[in-house]
């Protein structure tokens, strides 16, 4: 067996420890949970999303600054909060952002390795409407006249 296959080997091993790690503390967390009190369980609930708010909400910090400065928590916690599903909040928060303020722009531009192909600035009453289709595959732009206030 060759250096470069043993070193194979040992990461897959590695890899299958690290996945045996993470479902055994998933069943301890489980448990601790369900062995909490209501009321226990309420203040879990609001201490933790009073904490991604301010990390995500209000700081508009990254993901490391919501880890480490907000809930105080060291390096060693970054596998896991990305394990729980607190990366894929905190991009899913500052994506949902970044689209709430394409609701004000005022000029569409597209640009492609040629440079920018079309521009468009927009017209008092003109709004800007996104839409995917092809099962996501396409974003449609579209400029649109705001109905809303006639």
């Amino acid at each position: 067996m060759t250096d470069k296959n043993k070193f194979l080997d040992t990461m897959t091993e590695i890899g299958q420890e690290m996945e045996k790690a993470r479902d055994e503390y998933e069943k301890q967390n489980e448990a601790w949970w369900n062995g909490l009190s209501e009321q226990e369980r309420e203040d879990a609930f609001y201490a933790v999303c009073k904490r991604i708010w301010q990390a995500d909400g209000i700081d508009n910090g990254t993901y490391r600054h919501g880890l480490y400065h907000v809930f105080g928590f060291d390096p060693g916690m970054y596998g896991r909060g990305m394990d729980c599903g607190y990366m894929a909040i905190h991009n899913a928060i500052f994506d949902g952002e970044q689209m709430q303020k394409m609701h004000s722009v005022d000029r569409v531009e597209v640009v492609d390795r040629m440079g920018r192909s079309y521009t468009n600035r927009l017209e008092q009453g003109e709004t800007v409407k996104f839409s995917l289709q092809d099962d996501d595959k396409t974003l449609k732009v579209f400029i649109d006249t705001d109905t809303k206030g006639l």
